[in-house]
């Protein structure tokens, strides 16, 4: 009899720790989601309002693009990629859109990172 109550006892510790174990990871998850959510959030809004200038025109074409972007230097090409990604981030039919200046922002990773990347990714081609 007393080998069952330890079999019965052990097995409810194990039940209850594996319990315990769910609902920390479950929690923290949603901590994490949250904050990553949040940091999104704040990235979106800094790109849409210091990096990319977006003005509502009616009826513009992507020759218009084109035609300013060659003066600045910039290939038309990029432009069109650059145009693209922010019509498609929007879900809109981009009807009216139009990019009026591109700034580059420097990059926040060290440079130890870029170069582990680089050589991870050259290692795979």
């Amino acid at each position: 009899m007393r080998t069952m109550s330890v079999v019965l006892v052990g097995m409810v510790v194990v039940f209850a720790s594996l319990a315990l174990l769910i609902l920390c990871i479950k929690v923290y998850s949603s901590i994490v989601i949250m904050f990553r959510n949040r940091k999104n959030n704040v990235n979106n809004n800094k790109v849409q309002k210091n990096d990319i200038q977006i003005k509502d025109v009616p009826e513009t074409t992507s020759t218009d693009t084109i035609a300013e972007s060659a003066t600045e230097g910039i290939n038309p090409e990029i432009i069109a990629v650059i145009t693209a990604a922010i019509v498609a981030s929007m879900g809109s039919s981009g009807a009216g859109f139009k990019v009026k200046s591109i700034k580059r922002i420097g990059h926040t990773t060290p440079v130890w990172n870029v170069a582990g990347r680089n050589e991870y990714i050259l290692s795979k081609l």
